[in-house]
């Protein structure tokens, strides 16, 4: 009887010991800390979008291609954002294109509240140009007067997201594509962020 005894104490500490280990693994049912608590984003979960469109003189031109978008920071609270596109007007045609750019220069981000749009007339703080390219004669200015708003929605070291709707003019008739106005319409997520601007 002294030898089951023995035996059935052995048998129960071993049984102890075995569901801690379980619990200590993790082998149990998960805490709900583990089901419920947030994990940070891998690198693959952060697609990169973004999109571009434009008005002439009133007339949407036909979808863009060969959109691209780049984003960079200057070391000192500024960014720099840049968007280019082209427009085939005629697709059977070869001199019938259009080519876009827009770029967005902010001299410190700290003025533009996330989520909220700042409107760029009269700001100091926000430089915008606009360039068109035809086949026509120069000169074919950059534009600089603009009217709309810049939202960001988003900004990390690395990335940024938010969008603009801006509406340039040409008082001083520097570029013929444009006859009243040129619109342009921009949104981007997860945009990498260059560091550092490159200089002029």
């Amino acid at each position: 009887m002294g030898v089951n005894l023995m035996c059935r104490k052995l048998f129960q500490q071993s049984i102890g010991i075995a569901v801690t280990l379980i619990f200590l693994t993790g082998c149990g049912s998960p805490s709900p800390l583990a089901t419920t608590t947030p994990q940070p984003p891998t690198p693959a979960d952060a697609h990169v979008v973004y999109g571009m469109s434009a008005t002439l003189d009133g007339k949407q031109l036909p979808q863009l291609v060969t959109i691209t978008a780049e984003s960079c920071f200057d070391g000192y609270g500024g960014y720099i954002l840049s968007f280019s596109a082209v427009a085939d007007m005629i697709p059977e045609a070869i001199d019938d294109e259009i080519s876009l750019g827009l770029t967005i220069q902010i001299d410190d981000i700290s003025q533009l509240p996330l989520g909220q749009p700042v409107d760029v007339a009269h700001n100091n703080d926000i430089y915008l140009s606009a360039a068109t390219l035809a086949f026509l004669p120069p000169p074919q200015g950059v534009l600089t007067t603009a009217t709309g708003t810049i939202t960001l929605t988003a900004l990390s070291y690395g990335e940024m997201s938010g969008s603009a709707s801006l509406i340039f003019t040409d008082p001083g008739d520097v570029n013929p594509v444009v006859q009243n106005s040129l619109a342009y319409k921009v949104a981007f997520t997860n945009l990498a962020i260059i560091h550092y601007c490159p200089e002029n």
